[in-house]
C-alpha cells in the first residue's frame, strides 16, 4: 500500500544520509546523541562491501566485453595481438602466467561472492573450458601475430591447467 512504500522511500533516504554522513568521515549518533560506533562501523563495512562489490562486477564485466572483441576481431581480417586476448588474470600482470594459478581462480571465482549472483562455481568453470578449450582457440591463435604466438600458446595453457585444477577441487 501507499503507506508502506512512503515508508519504506524514507527509510531508505535515511539509511543514504547515513551512509553519505559515515562515508565522508562523520560518527552517527543514538537517539540520546551520543557516538555510536558500532552502528558507524556496521555502515562503514557496508560500504567497503559495495565498494568492492562495484568493483569485482565492473572487472567481470570489462572481461566478458574483452571476450566480445576478441571474436569480432577473430571473425573479421584482423591480426591478433597479446594485449587483445582477455586474459582471467588481474590488470597490471604482464602475461597470463604471471599471476600464476591462483591468480587465475580468484579471478574466475571472487565475483561469485557478490551478493545477488546466482552463478555456480561449476558453471563458471564449465563456461571458462568452453571459451578456453585448446580446439576453440586454434582458430583464433593462427590469427595472433606471429612475434605474439608463443606467449598467446604458453598463456592458454596456463588458464586451461588452472580450469583442471579447479574442475578436479570441485
Amino acid at each position: 500500500d501507499k503507506h508502506r512504500a512512503r515508508l519504506e522511500r524514507e527509510q531508505a533516504e535515511i539509511l543514504r544520509g547515513e551512509e553519505d554522513w559515515v562515508r565522508s568521515g562523520g560518527i552517527l549518533r543514538d537517539s540520546e546523541g551520543k557516538r555510536d560506533l558500532a552502528r558507524t562501523e556496521k555502515i562503514q563495512e557496508e560500504i567497503r562491501l559495495r565498494e568492492w562489490e562495484d568493483e569485482v562486477t565492473r572487472r567481470w564485466d570489462d572481461y566478458e566485453q574483452r571476450w566480445e572483441q576478441l571474436v569480432k576481431k577473430r571473425d573479421s581480417e584482423s591480426e591478433i595481438s597479446f594485449d587483445d586476448i582477455p586474459w582471467p588474470v588481474y590488470v597490471g600482470d604482464s602475461k597470463a602466467n604471471s599471476g600464476g594459478m591462483k591468480n587465475v581462480q580468484q579471478f574466475l571465482t571472487e565475483g561469485l561472492k557478490v551478493r545477488g549472483c546466482k552463478v555456480t562455481q561449476k558453471e563458471r568453470i564449465r563456461k571458462s573450458f568452453l571459451l578456453w578449450h585448446p580446439d576453440k582457440m586454434t582458430g583464433m591463435v593462427s590469427k595472433v601475430v606471429e612475434s605474439d604466438r608463443e606467449d598467446v600458446e604458453a598463456g592458454i595453457s596456463a588458464i586451461v591447467r588452472s580450469l583442471q585444477v579447479m574442475n578436479s577441487k570441485h
